[in-house]
């Protein structure tokens, strides 16, 4: 079999790997495990459940039967700084209290499209109760405000008449007051008079449509009107959180997309240079799965596709997002497949095979047993994860913020989020660490043999080794920045370390128990996800997650010892 990689797991991983696990359990999941049984809390929505609601209250409030609407579209949002404003300074409890009911942070948004070219209503409801909180309707073409002289009486006749229109949507006019340096093109800003949490407080904006008159119909004009609120979050929390985004976008674009761009040329070069060490065949298969299930789950992510876009422009469709996501997703593919045969040529030709073949007889146990290793070394990452983040919590005041582009609320079959753990498995550890490891290796080691004049010493070849974990593993944790988490660097100190264990663990045991690692971290921390998103089936979905790695690699063992049996 393949004797070039090492050994199982002794008593000391298993006594790392409880030990991780138990860091995990205490840190990350027992402090949020009461929601799993508390009984006041109430289940999510289901997107059709959201859409069916919304229906209802199109006819209920706006008079829109169903016959008039010509399609819908059901898109989860958040509001990321509010949100991690409230993880910041420690004040969930207090919103939960406050305003979690009636101003959610977030909503299902449903946007009515209208027949008869009558623009589009967008509704936007609770989600767990699936009250209507806010709404707004998009004329095709928007009415224009007729001209009105300005002045102190205009602007407080203007303010009741929008108080008396919010009123009929639910708003409870004696909550607020005018904030009139707000108020533009036609539409009227209010502040809660209600208590704020912390240094945040609550904003009103309505839109009154010309033709209102609260005298008349019991279903006032809606069309180009709206009724909105938001959260007015300190001056400085928002200039910092923007500051952060804007180093967020450069640092993706500069430490991870033009080195990936690099990566890919080298591992063109290096397959043509080292593809004799290795099989041109090697990878395709890893390569295909992973465009395969992404190419899939983008049309599963198409809301969320959505979201990521809201804020910046309403007007990108779902298929200019999909057409961006599977050029993507190629590209990943194509440089997953050059980065297996290249790495596994680069590392073959410095006298190490780190990737058993199918071909071989003991191919089937050798999966099995890098699945099992896997579990454990996964336990060891997830606590070291935990502990990291906890310490960079502690010292850098480091917080999370909601993000509805990665939200299982965005997701057409939620069901499907443990297969994204394959598709960063695969494609991360095959290019940052069997190729990008092992081509920084080989320069290194390159290098040192022109300047010593000889081969380098082993303990010398440990540091270069080393060391060459370190530039693939800051590319692959600046891919990382785009997430919500403050400051933009932690993901940097948290994935740099991170990258140590993944290589040590792929030069210990090899690639395939690596991406097995890979896997089956991301695979819990989805698993744990599901288990707390309150949507129905969720907590079964959860359970598998767990266990999904560990079904994948029983049944590769289980085919290749049908296909090829023993001899």
């Amino acid at each position: 079999m393949n004797k070039l990689v090492p050994n199982t797991l002794d008593k000391r991983w298993i006594w790392a790997s409880t030990i991780g696990l138990l860091f995990f359990l205490l840190i990350q999941v027992f402090p949020i495990s009461g929601q799993l049984f508390a009984t006041d809390v109430q289940d999510v929505m289901t997107r059709s459940q959201a859409e069916s609601k919304a229906l209802e209250w199109a006819t209920a409030k706006f008079g829109v039967q169903p016959s008039q609407v010509e399609k819908t579209k059901v898109t989860h949002l958040t509001d990321t700084h509010t949100s991690g404003y409230l993880s910041k300074y420690n004040l969930y409890d207090t919103y939960q209290k406050q305003w979690s009911v009636s101003n959610p942070t977030d909503t299902y948004a449903i946007e009515l499209i209208l027949r008869g070219g009558s623009g589009d209503l967008m509704l936007f409801l609770n989600m767990e109760k699936g009250d209507l909180v806010a709404w707004r309707h998009v004329a095709d073409q928007p009415v224009k405000s007729k001209a009105s002289s300005s002045g102190e009486v205009k602007v407080d006749q203007q303010a009741a008449k929008a108080l008396q229109y919010a009123e009929f949507w639910g708003a409870k006019p004696g909550d607020w007051t005018l904030d009139e340096g707000s108020s533009k093109n036609g539409v009227i800003a209010f502040v809660s008079k209600q208590s704020s949490i912390g240094e945040a407080n609550l904003w009103l904006k309505v839109r009154v449509p010309e033709s209102f008159n609260a005298l008349h119909s019991s279903f006032p004009e809606w069309k180009d009107g709206a009724v909105t609120y938001g959260v007015n979050l300190p001056v400085d929390f928002v200039h910092y959180i923007k500051d952060q985004e804007d180093w967020s976008a450069k640092l993706s674009l500069l430490g991870f997309l033009l080195p990936q761009l690099v990566l890919f040329i080298l591992a063109i070069v290096y397959t043509g240079t080292h593809g004799g060490y290795s099989s041109y065949r090697r990878g395709i298969f890893l390569s295909v799965v992973f465009f395969v299930l992404y190419a899939g789950l983008t049309y599963n992510m198409i809301p969320g596709l959505r979201a990521g876009t809201w804020d910046t422009d309403m007007g990108v469709g779902d298929n200019v997002n999909i057409i961006i996501s599977l050029v993507t997703y190629g590209a990943m593919a194509l440089l997953t497949y050059f980065s297996a045969v290249g790495g596994d040529g680069l590392w073959k030709s410095m006298g190490r095979n780190l990737w058993p073949r199918w071909k071989e007889a003991g191919y089937g146990d050798a999966v099995l047993r890098s699945m099992r290793e896997g579990y454990f070394l996964a336990f060891i990452l997830l606590g070291s994860q935990s502990i990291i983040l906890l310490i960079l919590e502690k010292t850098l005041g480091s917080f999370a913020a909601s993000d509805a582009s990665q939200s299982m609320y965005n997701m057409s079959i939620p069901l499907l989020l443990p297969l994204l753990a394959w598709c960063a498995g695969i494609s991360e550890e095959l290019q940052s660490r069997l190729f990008g490891i092992g081509v920084i290796r080989k320069w290194f080691v390159g290098l040192a043999r022109k300047i010593l004049g000889r081969e380098p010493s082993r303990k010398t070849l440990f540091w270069l080794t080393t060391v060459a974990i370190i530039p693939p593993g800051l590319i692959w944790a600046l891919g990382h920045v785009g997430y919500a988490i403050f400051p933009v660097y932690t993901r940097i100190i948290e994935l740099v370390l991170m990258s140590f264990l993944f290589g040590w663990f792929m030069l210990r045991f090899g690639i395939m128990t690596v991406i097995f690692a890979h896997v089956t971290l991301d695979a819990i921390l989805m698993g744990m996800q599901m288990m707390f998103d309150g949507l129905p089936w969720d907590f079964a979905g959860g359970v598998f997650s767990l266990i999904m790695p560990g079904l994948v690699g029983i049944v590769i063992w289980a085919l290749h010892r049908a296909i090829r049996p023993r001899s």
